[in-house]
């Protein structure tokens, strides 16, 4: 299944939260270097991220990465709703 900007965007903010280097979020979200580049450009720009010797994660991205997270687990317990639903 096919990733989500949103779920790239939330993976790359958690492994830039301690700090990372360019190679390391792009191996650890299995992105291309151009994908990488692109993503890395629109975080920094939207201010989801800053730019030291390695890119962190800011009070606004962590901001993101909390209301994404809460999202995800209120659609999760939706979709186990109707899943049991349907399983009736």
């Amino acid at each position: 299944m096919k990733r989500s900007l949103f779920e790239i965007i939330a993976e790359m903010l958690q492994v830039a939260k301690h700090g990372a280097k360019k190679t390391r979020i792009m191996y650890s979200c299995n992105l291309s270097y151009r994908m990488n580049g692109n993503f890395l450009n629109y975080l920094l720009e939207a201010r989801l991220l800053r730019e030291g010797n390695s890119f962190h994660t800011t009070d606004k991205g962590l901001q993101f990465l909390r209301a994404y997270q809460t999202l995800e687990l209120l659609l999760d317990s939706k979709i186990q709703t109707i899943v049991k639903r349907r399983e009736r």
